[in-house]
């Protein structure tokens, strides 16, 4: 059988067809796909090299507003001892005797409970609150108070920072006390302007027309962080005499 010269040019030409078609799906295509791969990762790092641009134009601000709120930290965590034990207590109590004229008989230890971490924009509302309906005075406590506050409607969770672990606890102490009308308020200024901070939680008191004093008991707060880099320290406990040599007095 003789193949007609028109006929093998048909057949090379369709030949030459197929070729080019599979070179189209299975060369060109596929480039065209990696092509549009690349230039959409294009526009997304081009993107992305804009914020970048953006953030180190502003490298200095950002350092600069780090290192205020590393400063501030460090001095927000300053003002918290790592651990509160009763003989800190008994030795703070003893201290604020001594630099406030004030008598202190009786210390009762409550129950110590962490602080849940209060959203600011309720904080602010409480601390706003407390301003309108107090003076002057009670603004200071009412600061504090807001600061350590123990009622959060939704708590914010500090998971995956890097204070994950870092805890607030309050240590309650109920003293009673007896002092005159200008140490109460010594007193209450000698709280409030403590490194370490501190809150008074109730005062109930009655003045004495004999002797001109004011007795009675008052609720207070101390607070201690747990997950910081501070390490306790006990505290200084001066020599004093513990007992007699008997009960029997001078027996020889």
């Amino acid at each position: 059988m003789k193949v007609k010269k028109s006929e093998i040019q048909l057949l090379i030409a369709v030949i030459g067809v197929l070729i080019a078609v599979c070179t189209y799906f299975l060369v060109y295509s596929s480039f065209n796909e990696k092509s549009d791969a690349l230039e959409a990762q294009n526009v997304t790092l081009s993107s992305q090299v804009a914020t970048l641009e953006a953030l180190d134009q502003r490298k200095a601000d950002y350092i600069e507003a780090t290192e205020k709120m590393q400063s501030y930290i460090t001095n927000f965590e300053n003002r918290f001892p790592a651990d509160i034990l009763p003989e800190d207590s008994i030795m703070m109590v003893k201290t604020l005797e001594d630099y406030t004229r004030t008598e202190v008989a009786n210390i009762a230890f409550g129950s110590e409970a962490e602080v849940v971490y209060t959203p600011a924009a309720d904080a602010a509302t409480t601390t706003a609150d407390a301003t309108a309906a107090t003076d002057a005075a009670a603004d200071a406590a009412a600061d504090t108070t807001a600061a350590a506050a123990t009622t959060a409607a939704s708590p914010v969770s500090t998971a995956g920072t890097a204070y994950a672990d870092t805890h607030m606890y309050e240590v309650p102490l109920s003293i009673s006390i007896s002092c005159t009308y200008d140490d109460f308020k010594g007193l209450v200024r000698y709280i409030y302007n403590q490194q370490e901070r501190e809150s008074i939680q109730g005062v109930s008191i009655s003045y004495n027309e004999t002797d001109g004093m004011l007795t009675g008991n008052m609720t207070m707060n101390t607070y201690y962080l747990l997950g910081t880099d501070k390490v306790y320290s006990s505290p200084y406990i001066p020599d004093m005499q513990m007992g007699v040599d008997t009960i029997f007095g001078n027996v020889e």
